[in-house]
């Protein structure tokens, strides 16, 4: 009879969890790859102006409020539109056929530059193109010592509504830079 009533009570139990309504998943939004596109167009264009070195094009592309995280460890405080055309202008100084090759490099072949949303983690999962992930190669020819240089790159690009580039956060070796310059040949 206990054995009975044992698994009357299990049954029971399996019947009432089992009919328990699962937990709604969250449904993320179809991806908008226009919007993605869009985007990428605008990175690019100014990728093109500093290849071209051409100044007035790159404030054009940049937001008057634009938000900019330097490669170099600067405390993380965020500069602005002015720092950053400065910066640029000192590269530009510095080096001849500044050019970006876009792409992660694999061992086999060289992946998609640009990316955006994600599924992970799941709290902050996005199929929206907020954020635009660049990763790619920059080489140039130091103009003083004649030699070629390269780095890897990383950066964090958001595009406002307006199509300017308003927050930037860049990731590079820039001691590499250095280093590779001093290098003895």
């Amino acid at each position: 009879m206990k054995n009975q009533l044992f698994s009357l009570i299990a049954l029971a139990l399996l019947v009432l969890v089992s009919c328990k309504e699962a937990a709604p998943v969250e449904q993320i939004e179809a991806p908008d790859y226009a919007a993605f596109d869009e985007k990428v167009a605008v990175i690019k264009s100014f990728y093109q102006a500093h290849h071209d070195e051409n100044i007035e094009a790159i404030s054009g592309i940049l937001s008057d409020t634009l938000k900019w995280s330097p490669p170099q460890y600067n405390g993380n405080q965020w500069m602005g539109k002015e720092d950053l055309l400065v910066a640029l202008k000192d590269y530009h100084a510095a080096f001849d056929n500044i050019s970006f090759a876009e792409g992660i490099v694999m061992p086999d072949s060289i992946v998609n530059g640009y990316w955006s949303g994600s599924v992970f983690p799941e709290g902050t999962a996005s199929s929206t193109p907020d954020n635009i992930r660049v990763y790619g190669t920059w080489t140039a020819l130091h103009t003083e010592s004649g030699k070629s240089i390269g780095v890897k790159f990383y950066s964090i690009v958001m595009v406002n509504a307006d199509g300017k580039i308003a927050q930037a956060s860049d990731y590079f070796d820039v001691n590499g830079l250095a280093v590779q310059i001093a290098a003895e040949e």
